[in-house]
């Protein structure tokens, strides 16, 4: 779209009024603002941000470590959230955080947190975490894993979910939650989130001769 300082010229109207014009346009899901590049028609989204992720949640979830890495961090003695204390297990106020945010077509899709328990938290330091994912690492050194739980819901991006996937505050994003766990209870919590304006699923429907519907995803 044209800068305010165009559109305010072109239409002899205050920033004011454009700028509440243009909120009104998103809420509608006509327009988009992308942080330090502007604002987006949704038509021509694909041709602005880049790539897509096209596949199902499956695909999605499983495709996610081997997105290419934007960034990496490492906080220790972060205070955990109540929720992931529980699902943990453990007593502990504080513990080790390892963060990234990987890439589709250039763009940031993905930020994910790991919360690490006590018996694991070293691995925060673990210099192959630049480039290999925490589970492969894990995998490496022998750690013995059991299995993980995984939950995917719908959400709106809060301001730290916004600043991380570079996107508008209230954006919609896909959360993801993954707990894994060791033969001895659980090991790590995980928090994913995915910027929904770049996700997208396809699948053919076809109607049986009953009247039932057979679908098929398509090949992303």
């Amino acid at each position: 779209m044209p800068t305010e300082d165009r559109l305010v010229a072109e239409f002899s109207v205050s920033k004011a009024t454009i700028r509440k014009a243009v909120d009104e346009l998103i809420a509608r899901g006509l327009v988009f603002r992308r942080q330090g590049k502007g604002t987006f028609v949704y038509g021509d989204a694909e041709e602005k941000i880049g790539s897509v992720f096209r596949g199902s949640l499956l695909d999605l979830i499983s495709g996610t470590p081997r997105m290419p890495l934007h960034d990496v961090g490492v906080e220790i003695g972060v205070r955990f959230p109540t929720p992931v204390r529980a699902a943990l297990g453990t007593d502990r106020e504080t513990g080790n955080v390892i963060w990234n945010r990987r890439t589709v077509g250039g763009t940031v899709f993905v930020y994910s947190t790991h919360y690490l328990a006590p018996q694991i938290e070293h691995f925060a330091r673990d210099p192959r975490l630049r480039t290999d994912g925490l589970l492969a690492v894990l995998h490496s050194d022998g750690v013995a894993m059991e299995g993980a739980e995984q939950r995917v819901s719908a959400q709106l991006a809060d301001t730290e979910v916004a600043r991380q996937l570079e996107t508008e505050l209230g954006a919609p994003v896909l959360f993801s939650q993954r707990i894994l766990s060791s033969v001895d209870g659980p090991i790590d919590v995980l928090h994913s989130w995915y910027r929904g304006d770049l996700y997208e699923w396809r699948s053919r429907l076809d109607i049986r001769s009953d009247g039932g519907v057979v679908m098929t995803p398509e090949e992303s």
